[in-house]
């Protein structure tokens, strides 16, 4: 049985290469590269959370194709991303904002190509093409300021996500690398809710968001 997964890696590896880099171009930076919706899961009690979700686009892949198998949605997203555990802290208020500073952690990007994701379950956004857990693109993120607005009922940050190591990977018979696309990495802008939904195991309740990315011009990643 090992010795068949060993022959079916090299296989898989060995066709990676026959594939076409795909017209894939260098995203421009601050070039919008993707768009996101996910939500963040948080515990109260510790005031840790992570983050979990799918991008409805990211450019430079499948320009003329859907990027989820069916009807668009979090159980049909073949591109998604989780977070490391982080901890939020609270600073002194600054009028009627809220402010929170985030720890500094690791963000990463995975494809699945048979997509499962689902809301209740942080674990099946990080689904990777060869096992669970293995991502095709990872990024390190900096401390980071979540700025809570309380007379408008949401919150927003800013995130630069810096790429550190990156792998190919085919979709639709092109082969990709976010080495390509994005070598420096993206920052993420995303407004978030205030209104809680209900929490997952290890999370006393979840906060929905969504948001876009965009292109981070350098990079010095390993690539696979």
């Amino acid at each position: 049985m090992k010795r068949n997964r060993i022959l079916m890696s090299a296989l898989a590896t060995l066709l990676m290469g026959w594939l076409p880099l795909a017209e894939a171009q260098q995203i421009p930076s601050s070039a919008v590269a993707c768009y996101l919706v996910g939500r963040g899961y948080l515990d109260a009690a510790t005031g840790t959370g992570e983050v979990a979700g799918y991008f409805s686009g990211i450019n430079g892949i499948g320009a003329s194709d859907s990027l989820f198998n069916g009807s668009p949605g979090e159980s049909t997203a073949f591109f998604t991303f989780r977070s490391d555990t982080f901890t939020l802290t609270s600073l002194p208020s600054n009028g009627d904002i809220t402010l929170l500073l985030g720890s500094a952690g690791r963000y990463n990007i995975y494809y699945n190509p048979h997509p499962k994701g689902d809301w209740t379950n942080p674990d099946s956004f990080s689904a990777g093409q060869k096992f669970p857990g293995h991502p095709i693109a990872e990024f390190t993120r900096p401390e980071f300021l979540d700025l809570q607005f309380e007379s408008f009922s949401f919150s927003q940050h800013a995130i630069t996500e810096t790429l550190v190591s990156s792998q190919n990977f085919a979709f639709n018979g092109h082969r990709y690398n976010f080495s390509e696309l994005t070598p420096g990495g993206i920052t993420l802008y995303n407004h978030v809710s205030n209104t809680p939904l209900p929490g997952v195991a290890g999370f006393t309740f979840a906060l929905p968001y969504a948001g876009h990315c965009v292109a981070v011009a350098g990079g010095d990643q390993n690539e696979r």
